[in-house]
């Protein structure tokens, strides 16, 4: 039964860092996009995916943003790096 109950805290306990771990990786894009102005919406995926670029392949979190510009409402897409928050593509959709 205790064996039980730790496997289920453990598998608890992960799943909280992760979402925490995933929730620090969007407040920080969102500071980052907040310098150049106000946004208007962001989200970011629950699973992690592969991501490979000519320098790297490791497992990244990907999400966007949605921010008023000039012409009206522009949205941005990134990826970043489960491990390190790292952020390694940004692109205008």
């Amino acid at each position: 039964m205790a064996g039980v109950l730790l496997s289920g805290a453990m598998t608890y306990g992960c799943q909280f860092v992760k979402r925490q771990r995933r929730d620090e990786i969007l407040d920080h894009v969102k500071a980052l996009f907040l310098r150049e102005g106000p946004i208007e919406g962001a989200w970011i995926e629950q699973r992690p995916a592969q991501y490979s670029d000519n320098q790297r392949h490791t497992k990244a979190y990907f999400g966007g943003i949605t921010r008023q510009e000039d012409d009206g409402l522009q949205q941005y897409e990134f990826a970043a790096d489960t491990a390190t928050g790292e952020l390694l593509d940004v692109y205008k959709i």
